[in-house]
């Protein structure tokens, strides 16, 4: 029984899973849904009311979600049952919850839940400092929260309130990420391998991070690289299909790699971290041009991964006048010769750079040529502008349906 009191009717073993991954669903949400069924044990018709009667306050929390963090989906707020609290994203129900537990502290255990035990059992036994990154990330999260156990950061009854640092809000970002696509029943293993691959993670990491904005635009995400018919051919990372208008955007990723950072081996250059920065963005520009399809309109993402620059503000930051410099010496579109893609976002998502700091969110620009081989139907654009100003803005769920801050 979902929350809204529909009954989900589970595909046989041997049917196509029913999150459109077009895999077997014993190969596929199996596994999930069996760990949820353990959690469902504990649904009791009473429970079902208590959770049915919690929608008529989702909506105080909705216009919030959506005016203040670019957010179109409800997230359903916790019930206390029983002296135990009950969790719903997307179609699968958490129960038997710790009381206390935060929206925050469950978006972590989703993400060690789709990680898994074996991962971290085997991560934990590698030396702190060659560990990957995300679990270098789980552990200064307990640092911190233990560190944050004070009596000047109580706010109430066993919760407290601070602000993450950079460790934290990377790990808090990415549980809110995985969260968001799981919500939209659609986190293909092989994105979850990637992640796991120290070598792999920093472009899965951004590919997840971009298709979580599209998600919590109210759209279906379509994972190119579980079609096997594109296998060997030239295709984009995900389709976005807007729900409300029927809109489809190809959405294209790429993420700017350094020494020393985020897995990657060698030691970064403090002295000039932003060197060669113009030249990798314009490479990473003309390869995803390369993967532009001929029939839908296509959105090009791509992060430099570079410290940021709060003492520089909008079109000062000098990684903004590199890319205004090599975007200006392009050919100006025209109705008849138009751009094959209808918008570049350059950002900077990097909380990673603050470490133990206060972390400070992060940056973007955007390039939105007047002409496109496809247009836009309907214009997600300045949806995704609110969205990118407030990606590292995670809200705090309530069960009152309020949503805090």
């Amino acid at each position: 029984m979902r929350p809204d009191g529909e009954t989900l009717v589970k595909p046989g073993r041997n049917e196509p899973c029913r999150c459109g991954s077009g895999k077997k669903y014993k190969k596929c949400c199996l596994d999930e849904d069996r760990e949820a069924d353990r959690s469902m044990q504990a649904m009791t018709p009473e429970l079902e009311k208590a959770i049915r009667e919690l929608q008529a306050k989702i909506e105080r929390g909705a216009e919030r979600l959506r005016n203040e963090y670019g957010i179109y989906i409800n997230y359903v707020s916790p019930v206390d049952f029983q002296g135990r609290k009950v969790w719903a994203i997307g179609t699968r129900v958490y129960a038997d919850r710790p009381p206390n537990e935060t929206f925050h502290e469950f978006l972590l255990h989703i993400l060690r839940g789709a990680l898994g035990e074996e991962w971290r059992a085997a991560q934990a036994a590698v030396p702190e400092n060659e560990r990957h990154f995300v679990m270098r990330c789980l552990d200064e999260y307990g640092k911190w929260a233990r560190a944050m156990q004070t009596p000047a950061n109580q706010q109430a009854k066993d919760k407290r309130a601070v602000e993450p640092n950079g460790w934290v809000l990377s790990l808090i970002s990415l549980a809110w990420d995985v969260a968001a696509l799981i919500d939209a029943s659609n986190l293909p293993d092989a994105l979850v391998n990637r992640l796991r691959d120290p070598v792999a993670y920093q472009g899965a990491r951004y590919e997840i991070a971009v298709a979580a904005v599209f998600a919590r635009l109210d759209c279906e995400i379509r994972f190119l690289d579980e079609d096997e018919e594109l296998r060997g051919k030239k295709h984009v990372e995900f389709v976005a299909t807007h729900r409300p208008s029927g809109q489809e955007i190809a959405v294209e990723t790429k993420s700017r790699r350094r020494a020393g950072v985020l897995n990657e081996e060698g030691e970064p250059d403090p002295d000039d971290p932003l060197h060669g920065d113009s030249r990798a963005v314009r490479r990473r520009f003309m390869e995803a041009l390369e993967q532009a399809p001929d029939d839908m309109p296509f959105m090009i993402f791509i992060d430099i991964n570079a410290p940021l620059e709060p003492e520089a503000e909008g079109l000062d930051k000098q990684w903004i006048q590199d890319i205004r410099r090599w975007i200006e010496r392009l050919p100006v579109p025209t109705a008849e010769e138009p751009d094959s893609y209808n918008a570049l976002y350059v950002t900077n998502f990097a909380p990673h750079y603050q470490g133990d700091q206060l972390a400070s969110g992060s940056e973007w620009a955007a390039v939105k040529p007047l002409h496109s081989r496809n247009p836009l139907g309907f214009d997600l654009t300045g949806m995704l502008d609110h969205a990118l100003n407030n990606y590292h803005r995670v809200p705090e769920v309530a069960e009152d349906g309020v949503v805090l801050s």
